[in-house]
Protein backbone atom coordinates (compact mmCIF):
# COMPACT_ATOMS: atom_id res chain seq x y z
CA UNK A 1 0.00 0.00 0.00
CA UNK A 2 1.07 3.37 -0.47
CA UNK A 3 0.35 7.33 0.78
CA UNK A 4 0.79 10.20 -1.42
CA UNK A 5 1.87 13.45 0.97
CA UNK A 6 2.42 16.58 -1.97
CA UNK A 7 2.56 13.70 -4.43
CA UNK A 8 5.44 11.88 -2.55
CA UNK A 9 5.38 7.99 -2.61
CA UNK A 10 6.98 6.87 0.90
CA UNK A 11 8.98 3.90 1.08
CA UNK A 12 9.68 3.80 4.91
CA UNK A 13 12.45 2.12 6.88
CA UNK A 14 11.44 1.13 10.45
CA UNK A 15 14.73 1.65 12.34
CA UNK A 16 14.60 -0.21 15.69
CA UNK A 17 17.08 -0.41 18.76
CA UNK A 18 17.50 -1.83 22.01
CA UNK A 19 20.28 -1.60 24.27
CA UNK A 20 21.78 -4.65 27.02
CA UNK A 21 20.92 -1.41 29.69
CA UNK A 22 17.40 -0.82 27.98
CA UNK A 23 16.49 -4.74 28.11
CA UNK A 24 17.27 -4.88 31.70
CA UNK A 25 15.51 -1.17 32.96
CA UNK A 26 12.53 -1.01 30.52
CA UNK A 27 11.63 -5.19 29.86
CA UNK A 28 9.35 -6.09 27.41
CA UNK A 29 7.82 -2.16 26.90
CA UNK A 30 10.75 -1.40 24.50
CA UNK A 31 11.56 -4.97 23.60
CA UNK A 32 12.38 -5.60 19.82
CA UNK A 33 9.55 -7.33 19.32
CA UNK A 34 7.13 -4.37 20.53
CA UNK A 35 9.01 -1.80 18.61
CA UNK A 36 8.18 -4.12 15.06
CA UNK A 37 5.19 -4.23 16.37
CA UNK A 38 4.34 -0.54 16.79
CA UNK A 39 5.73 0.27 13.73
CA UNK A 40 4.01 -1.82 11.65
CA UNK A 41 1.04 -1.13 12.71
CA UNK A 42 1.51 2.82 12.41
CA UNK A 43 2.54 2.15 8.58
CA UNK A 44 -0.45 0.37 8.20
CA UNK A 45 -2.84 2.64 9.76
CA UNK A 46 -1.13 5.51 7.51
CA UNK A 47 -1.32 3.39 3.87
CA UNK A 48 2.72 3.61 4.03
CA UNK A 49 4.96 1.17 2.24
CA UNK A 50 7.52 -0.93 4.53
CA UNK A 51 10.63 -1.11 2.79
CA UNK A 52 12.32 -2.96 5.31
CA UNK A 53 13.02 -3.42 9.24
CA UNK A 54 16.34 -2.65 10.72
CA UNK A 55 17.15 -3.82 13.88
CA UNK A 56 20.18 -3.25 15.82
CA UNK A 57 19.74 -5.29 19.23
CA UNK A 58 22.26 -4.95 21.98
CA UNK A 59 23.82 -1.54 20.89
CA UNK A 60 23.88 2.02 22.77
CA UNK A 61 22.07 4.74 21.22
CA UNK A 62 25.66 6.10 21.84
CA UNK A 63 27.09 4.34 19.05
CA UNK A 64 25.93 4.87 15.64
CA UNK A 65 28.20 2.34 14.38
CA UNK A 66 25.34 0.32 14.90
CA UNK A 67 25.33 -2.50 11.83
CA UNK A 68 21.83 -1.93 10.82
CA UNK A 69 21.88 1.58 10.96
CA UNK A 70 25.03 1.94 8.86
CA UNK A 71 22.93 -0.35 6.47
CA UNK A 72 20.47 2.23 6.83
CA UNK A 73 22.44 5.03 6.14
CA UNK A 74 23.75 3.29 3.01
CA UNK A 75 20.10 2.36 1.35
CA UNK A 76 19.35 6.19 1.98
CA UNK A 77 22.14 7.13 -0.17
CA UNK A 78 21.28 4.90 -2.77
CA UNK A 79 17.46 6.30 -2.58
CA UNK A 80 15.71 3.10 -1.66
CA UNK A 81 13.94 4.50 1.33
CA UNK A 82 12.74 8.20 1.70
CA UNK A 83 10.95 7.59 5.04
CA UNK A 84 12.37 6.82 8.27
CA UNK A 85 9.86 5.60 11.24
CA UNK A 86 11.31 4.47 15.09
CA UNK A 87 9.75 4.28 18.39
CA UNK A 88 10.75 7.28 19.56
CA UNK A 89 13.83 10.05 19.53
CA UNK A 90 15.88 8.11 21.50
CA UNK A 91 15.39 5.08 19.40
CA UNK A 92 17.46 6.50 16.47
CA UNK A 93 20.31 7.73 19.44
CA UNK A 94 21.04 8.96 23.12
CA UNK A 95 23.86 11.54 21.86
CA UNK A 96 22.18 14.48 21.76
CA UNK A 97 24.33 16.18 19.36
CA UNK A 98 24.96 13.07 17.07
CA UNK A 99 21.27 12.73 17.35
CA UNK A 100 20.21 16.30 16.27
CA UNK A 101 22.63 16.19 13.36
CA UNK A 102 20.78 13.38 11.59
CA UNK A 103 16.96 14.78 12.19
CA UNK A 104 17.93 18.23 11.80
CA UNK A 105 20.58 18.10 8.54
CA UNK A 106 21.14 14.70 7.40
CA UNK A 107 17.35 13.66 6.91
CA UNK A 108 16.48 17.04 5.51
CA UNK A 109 19.81 17.31 3.36
CA UNK A 110 18.97 13.45 2.18
CA UNK A 111 15.19 14.73 1.80
CA UNK A 112 14.04 12.02 4.38
CA UNK A 113 10.86 12.12 6.06
CA UNK A 114 11.70 10.99 9.83
CA UNK A 115 8.89 9.97 11.92
CA UNK A 116 9.23 9.16 16.07
CA UNK A 117 5.96 7.64 16.66
CA UNK A 118 5.13 8.35 20.39
CA UNK A 119 6.76 11.68 20.71
CA UNK A 120 4.88 12.86 18.58
CA UNK A 121 8.02 14.05 15.78
CA UNK A 122 7.33 14.30 12.05
CA UNK A 123 9.96 16.85 9.69
CA UNK A 124 7.04 17.19 7.99
CA UNK A 125 5.59 20.02 10.37
CA UNK A 126 6.77 22.63 11.88
CA UNK A 127 5.76 22.33 15.50
CA UNK A 128 8.91 20.29 16.42
CA UNK A 129 10.68 22.84 18.72
CA UNK A 130 10.59 20.49 21.83
CA UNK A 131 12.66 17.89 20.21
CA UNK A 132 15.92 19.55 20.86
CA UNK A 133 14.75 19.70 24.35
CA UNK A 134 14.30 15.64 24.09
CA UNK A 135 18.02 14.94 22.74
CA UNK A 136 19.31 16.20 25.60
CA UNK A 137 17.23 14.69 27.84
CA UNK A 138 17.78 11.35 26.21
CA UNK A 139 21.42 12.03 26.55
CA UNK A 140 21.47 12.81 30.18
CA UNK A 141 19.55 9.36 30.25
CA UNK A 142 22.38 7.63 29.25
CA UNK A 143 24.95 9.73 31.02
CA UNK A 144 22.90 8.41 34.53
CA UNK A 145 23.10 5.41 33.68
CA UNK A 146 26.54 5.27 32.77
CA UNK A 147 27.12 6.62 36.16
CA UNK A 148 24.97 4.24 37.88
CA UNK A 149 26.35 1.03 35.80
CA UNK A 150 29.61 2.62 37.29
CA UNK A 151 29.23 2.63 40.46
CA UNK A 152 27.10 -1.22 40.21
CA UNK A 153 30.63 -2.15 38.81
CA UNK A 154 32.80 -0.71 41.59
CA UNK A 155 30.64 -2.47 44.24
CA UNK A 156 30.58 -5.53 42.64
CA UNK A 157 34.52 -5.76 42.40
CA UNK A 158 34.60 -4.61 46.33
CA UNK A 159 32.66 -7.83 46.76
CA UNK A 160 35.47 -9.74 45.19
CA UNK A 161 33.16 -11.05 42.13
CA UNK A 162 34.85 -12.00 38.99
CA UNK A 163 33.18 -9.18 36.19
CA UNK A 164 35.30 -9.83 33.45
CA UNK A 165 34.08 -10.74 30.26
CA UNK A 166 37.17 -13.67 29.71
CA UNK A 167 38.30 -15.61 32.36
CA UNK A 168 41.60 -15.73 32.77
CA UNK A 169 43.60 -18.70 31.56
CA UNK A 170 43.48 -21.33 33.90
CA UNK A 171 40.33 -20.69 34.90
CA UNK A 172 36.82 -20.74 34.22
CA UNK A 173 33.43 -19.75 35.23
CA UNK A 174 31.60 -21.84 37.91
CA UNK A 175 29.05 -23.01 36.24
CA UNK A 176 26.29 -22.39 39.09
CA UNK A 177 27.85 -18.85 40.02
CA UNK A 178 29.19 -16.57 36.78
CA UNK A 179 30.78 -14.44 39.23
CA UNK A 180 32.86 -17.04 40.44
CA UNK A 181 36.26 -18.52 38.83
CA UNK A 182 37.21 -22.08 39.59
CA UNK A 183 40.18 -24.04 38.44
CA UNK A 184 40.48 -25.41 34.75
CA UNK A 185 42.46 -28.18 35.21
CA UNK A 186 44.07 -28.33 31.76
CA UNK A 187 45.27 -24.50 31.70
CA UNK A 188 46.58 -24.55 35.53
CA UNK A 189 48.92 -27.22 34.48
CA UNK A 190 50.16 -25.64 32.36
CA UNK A 191 50.06 -22.32 34.71
CA UNK A 192 51.90 -24.19 37.49
CA UNK A 193 54.68 -25.13 34.38
CA UNK A 194 55.39 -21.78 33.38
CA UNK A 195 55.59 -20.93 37.40
CA UNK A 196 57.88 -23.67 37.89
CA UNK A 197 60.23 -22.73 35.30
CA UNK A 198 60.43 -19.10 36.33
CA UNK A 199 61.82 -20.43 40.25
CA UNK A 200 64.32 -22.31 38.63
CA UNK A 201 65.46 -18.82 36.76
CA UNK A 202 64.47 -19.55 32.95
CA UNK A 203 63.48 -15.68 31.61
CA UNK A 204 59.98 -14.93 30.50
CA UNK A 205 61.61 -15.43 26.66
CA UNK A 206 63.24 -18.73 27.32
CA UNK A 207 60.68 -19.91 28.81
CA UNK A 208 58.46 -18.82 26.36
CA UNK A 209 60.42 -20.77 23.56
CA UNK A 210 60.27 -23.79 26.09
CA UNK A 211 56.23 -23.69 25.82
CA UNK A 212 56.43 -23.48 22.31
CA UNK A 213 59.24 -26.36 21.54
CA UNK A 214 56.62 -28.36 23.58
CA UNK A 215 53.54 -27.77 21.14
CA UNK A 216 52.14 -26.56 24.38
CA UNK A 217 48.76 -24.73 23.20
CA UNK A 218 48.87 -21.09 24.04
CA UNK A 219 45.96 -19.72 25.93
CA UNK A 220 43.91 -18.06 22.55
CA UNK A 221 44.33 -21.33 20.98
CA UNK A 222 43.04 -23.23 24.32
CA UNK A 223 40.31 -21.10 24.44
CA UNK A 224 39.48 -22.20 20.76
CA UNK A 225 39.38 -25.78 21.11
CA UNK A 226 37.13 -25.32 24.32
CA UNK A 227 34.39 -23.50 21.82
CA UNK A 228 35.29 -19.99 21.96
CA UNK A 229 35.28 -18.79 18.66
CA UNK A 230 36.35 -15.04 19.08
CA UNK A 231 39.47 -16.80 19.42
CA UNK A 232 39.42 -18.28 15.85
CA UNK A 233 42.22 -15.95 14.71
CA UNK A 234 44.68 -17.44 17.22
CA UNK A 235 44.53 -20.43 14.91
CA UNK A 236 47.60 -19.06 12.37
CA UNK A 237 51.17 -20.74 12.48
CA UNK A 238 52.54 -17.17 14.58
CA UNK A 239 49.65 -17.02 16.79
CA UNK A 240 50.64 -20.82 17.89
CA UNK A 241 53.81 -19.80 18.99
CA UNK A 242 54.35 -18.36 22.73
CA UNK A 243 55.28 -14.81 23.22
CA UNK A 244 57.41 -13.89 26.48
CA UNK A 245 54.80 -10.99 26.74
CA UNK A 246 52.16 -13.14 27.35
CA UNK A 247 54.77 -15.08 29.87
CA UNK A 248 55.30 -11.84 31.62
CA UNK A 249 51.83 -10.74 32.17
CA UNK A 250 50.78 -14.75 33.45
CA UNK A 251 53.85 -14.44 35.87
CA UNK A 252 52.96 -10.87 36.83
CA UNK A 253 49.12 -11.79 37.77
CA UNK A 254 47.80 -12.20 41.49
CA UNK A 255 44.78 -13.93 40.00
CA UNK A 256 46.91 -17.30 40.28
CA UNK A 257 47.08 -16.86 43.66
CA UNK A 258 43.55 -16.79 44.78
CA UNK A 259 43.18 -13.23 44.31
CA UNK A 260 40.97 -10.78 42.70
CA UNK A 261 41.79 -8.02 40.71
CA UNK A 262 39.07 -5.72 39.19
CA UNK A 263 38.54 -1.88 38.25
CA UNK A 264 42.21 -2.02 36.29
CA UNK A 265 40.42 0.27 33.49
CA UNK A 266 37.12 2.37 33.12
CA UNK A 267 35.60 4.13 30.74
CA UNK A 268 36.78 8.19 30.69
CA UNK A 269 34.11 9.18 28.80
CA UNK A 270 31.01 7.85 28.48
CA UNK A 271 29.93 8.66 24.97
CA UNK A 272 33.36 7.44 23.31
CA UNK A 273 33.24 4.62 25.55
CA UNK A 274 37.31 4.95 25.53
CA UNK A 275 38.88 3.00 28.01
CA UNK A 276 42.13 4.07 29.74
CA UNK A 277 44.41 1.84 32.52
CA UNK A 278 44.72 2.54 35.98
CA UNK A 279 47.56 2.65 37.96
CA UNK A 280 47.94 -0.42 40.56
CA UNK A 281 47.04 1.77 43.59
CA UNK A 282 44.14 2.84 42.49
CA UNK A 283 43.00 -1.07 41.48
CA UNK A 284 40.42 -2.91 43.65
CA UNK A 285 42.19 -5.78 44.84
CA UNK A 286 40.39 -8.49 47.38
CA UNK A 287 41.99 -11.51 48.81
CA UNK A 288 40.67 -15.01 48.52
CA UNK A 289 37.98 -14.79 46.70
CA UNK A 290 38.86 -18.69 44.93
CA UNK A 291 40.89 -21.31 44.62
CA UNK A 292 44.63 -20.50 44.05
CA UNK A 293 46.53 -22.55 41.43
CA UNK A 294 50.24 -21.82 42.96
CA UNK A 295 51.14 -20.70 46.09
CA UNK A 296 51.39 -16.79 47.51
CA UNK A 297 55.22 -17.58 48.86
CA UNK A 298 55.75 -19.26 45.06
CA UNK A 299 54.57 -16.05 43.64
CA UNK A 300 56.17 -13.35 45.63
CA UNK A 301 59.40 -15.44 44.74
CA UNK A 302 58.88 -15.06 41.54
CA UNK A 303 57.88 -11.50 41.79
CA UNK A 304 61.36 -10.80 43.27
CA UNK A 305 63.52 -12.98 40.64
CA UNK A 306 61.27 -10.92 37.95
CA UNK A 307 62.20 -7.45 39.55
CA UNK A 308 65.91 -8.73 39.66
CA UNK A 309 66.34 -9.23 36.25
CA UNK A 310 64.23 -5.90 34.91
CA UNK A 311 66.73 -3.29 33.08
CA UNK A 312 65.78 0.13 33.68
CA UNK A 313 64.77 1.67 30.69
CA UNK A 314 67.12 4.31 28.55
CA UNK A 315 64.24 6.27 27.59
CA UNK A 316 60.84 7.43 28.32
CA UNK A 317 59.57 6.84 24.59
CA UNK A 318 55.46 5.69 25.21
CA UNK A 319 54.94 2.43 23.61
CA UNK A 320 51.25 4.11 21.51
CA UNK A 321 50.92 0.76 19.06
CA UNK A 322 51.28 -1.64 22.49
CA UNK A 323 48.91 -4.50 21.37
CA UNK A 324 47.64 -2.85 17.90
CA UNK A 325 50.00 -4.03 15.31
CA UNK A 326 51.19 -7.19 14.08
CA UNK A 327 52.95 -9.40 11.96
CA UNK A 328 51.72 -9.69 8.12
CA UNK A 329 53.55 -12.64 7.70
CA UNK A 330 52.49 -15.12 11.14
CA UNK A 331 49.90 -12.76 12.90
CA UNK A 332 52.31 -12.23 15.76
CA UNK A 333 52.72 -8.93 17.71
CA UNK A 334 55.37 -6.45 17.24
CA UNK A 335 57.27 -5.36 20.26
CA UNK A 336 59.26 -2.16 20.08
CA UNK A 337 62.78 -2.15 19.86
CA UNK A 338 65.28 0.89 20.72
CA UNK A 339 68.79 1.19 18.93
CA UNK A 340 71.15 3.88 20.22
CA UNK A 341 73.46 5.57 18.05
CA UNK A 342 75.62 7.98 19.26
CA UNK A 343 73.49 10.01 22.33
CA UNK A 344 70.07 9.88 19.94
CA UNK A 345 67.39 6.77 20.56
CA UNK A 346 65.59 5.24 17.44
CA UNK A 347 62.70 3.18 17.88
CA UNK A 348 61.00 0.17 15.81
CA UNK A 349 58.88 -2.25 15.61
CA UNK A 350 59.77 -5.93 14.81
CA UNK A 351 57.91 -9.13 14.98
CA UNK A 352 58.20 -11.21 18.60
CA UNK A 353 58.16 -14.45 17.03
CA UNK A 354 60.94 -13.68 14.18
CA UNK A 355 62.84 -11.90 16.74
CA UNK A 356 62.73 -14.71 19.23
CA UNK A 357 64.07 -16.95 16.63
Amino acid sequence: MTHRIDNQIYRAALYCRLSKDDDDRSGDSSSIKTQKSLLERFCLEHNYLIHDFYVDDGYSGLNFERPDFQRLLTDIDSGKVNMVITKDLSRLGRDYIQTGYYTEIYFAKKHIRYIAVNDAFDSNRDDNDFAPFRHILNDMYAKDLSRKVKSAKRQRALNGLYISSQAPFGYKPCPDNRNLLIVDEPAAEIIRRIFALSLAGESAKSIANTLTSESIVTPGVYKYQQGDTRFARYLTDGQKKWCFETVQTILKDRVYIGDMVNHKAEVANYKTKQRVMLPEDERIVVENTHESIVSREDWQAVQRLVHARHRTPHHNFENLFRGLIFCSDCGSRLCMGTKTRGEKYYHHYRCSTHYLK
